[in-house]
């Protein structure tokens, strides 16, 4: 174990405490009985992620982090420096990520990873990476799980981290295994019980507690994630502020209030939207109809450089990803995912892409009509 990395946490520990508690209000259980060296996986609902579950263990841990993070500039040197953390390729087979993270394991270490590799963007917890239970087994280590509740609604990931609301925040393990218990599990069975701990349905439990979580600005940045109007099914067409979100096809608006609901259209909660806009999409590639983003931007990346591409008007087909002259057929891309609100990012055969949009624009439709296109393709085969 790293005593540079034990210093830091003991030193930072405050730090952490104070963020977590004075910007969000934060409360925890510590983690206890643990056994001699572990990894945790927790569900991912805010930026903050690390910092909630850290306050939870004493002991020293190494996080793994998402690649984009190594163009922080000086920000990330810093962070190299304190955390060590695990740089993990998103929308790739991360052998590399999984090598370091059994040698840091093998070497008595602690790692921390979000077992989804994305935050939430509707309340539910997203599926877990598939190898993570073989992760688990090949680690010999213990496991503990951790589940934080509450995160959707303090901080929405469709909304900018610093638009942060204050309600009930609450993070706690919910299993410890040792490596022995382990051992006697299947790689099946270990799958099982992670999906089972990490599970959160946010607005399942909010329906039951209705707890207010208060902020200025509440519905901002929805148009992030709803791109297609609910009342007149017009896309791109929606803008927010404040609490309300308005359709400019239309001009009909419908409100997010403090307890994460919605009003003024027919579905009650950011996840029926979501499954709702998402049903229409699956429509939509079925029947041929090509998705665009006004302005895009293209980018390589190359070690943890970015090389711009193109920049122009994006669109996708059950054929390809276009933007300017660079044709991306999706037969080619591997696996896809996103950083932040605006990056999509996937790799092909050949390359590792990032594809932004300016702020206030939606990209996560891509990724969701990429998902419906290979299902369609795959059902043809």
């Amino acid at each position: 174990m790293s005593k540079k990395l034990d210093f830091f946490t003991a030193l930072l520990r405050p730090v952490g405490y104070s963020v977590a508690k004075l910007k969000l209000g934060y409360k925890y259980k510590k983690a206890t009985n643990l056994p001699e060296n572990y990894i945790v996986l927790s569900n991912h609902v805010t930026d903050y992620d690390p910092i909630l579950v850290g306050l939870s263990f004493s002991k020293q841990m190494y996080y793994v982090a998402s690649e984009h993070i190594t163009r922080w500039g000086w920000i990330y040197k810093a962070l190299h420096f304190v955390f060590e953390p695990i740089i993990r390729y998103k929308a790739t087979v991360a052998a590399s990520t999984v090598m370091d993270i059994l040698r840091k394991v093998r070497k008595g270490g602690n790692v921390c990873i979000f077992a989804e590799g994305v935050r939430t963007w509707d309340g539910v917890t997203a599926p877990v990476v598939p190898a993570t239970a073989q992760l688990v087994k090949s680690a010999r280590c213990g496991l503990v799980t951790y589940r934080i509740e509450g995160g959707y609604f303090a901080s929405p990931n469709w909304t900018s981290s610093k638009n942060t609301r204050r309600g009930r925040l609450y993070g706690a393990p919910v299993g410890i295994y040792t490596k022995e218990d382990l051992a006697k599990m299947s790689v099946e069975e270990i799958d099982e019980i992670i999906k089972r701990d990490l599970y959160e349905n946010a607005y399942e439990r909010q329906k039951e507690e209705m707890l207010p979580y208060r902020g200025k600005k509440l519905a901002e940045g929805m148009e992030s994630l709803v791109f297609l109007c609910p009342k007149c099914r017009a896309h791109n067409s929606l803008t927010s502020q404040k609490d309300t979100v308005t359709c400019s096809a239309c001009g009909h608006s419908f409100t997010y209030d403090k307890y994460g609901m919605l009003h003024g259209i027919d579905h009650e909660t950011v996840y029926d939207l979501n499954q709702w806009q998402r049903q229409e999409l699956a429509k939509d590639v079925a029947n041929g109809i090509t998705y665009t983003v006004p302005e895009a931007y293209l980018f390589t990346i190359e070690g943890h450089e970015l090389k711009e591409v193109s920049r122009n008007a994006a669109q996708i087909t059950n054929e390809a990803i276009t933007i300017g002259d660079t044709v991306i057929p999706l037969s080619t891309i591997s696996d896809m995912g996103m950083h932040g609100r605006r990056t999509l990012i996937f790799s092909t055969t050949n390359n590792y892409y990032e594809l932004k949009v300016p702020k206030e624009k939606n990209i996560i439709q891509f990724m969701y009509y990429r998902e419906f296109a290979k299902v369609r393709a795959e059902e043809k085969v």
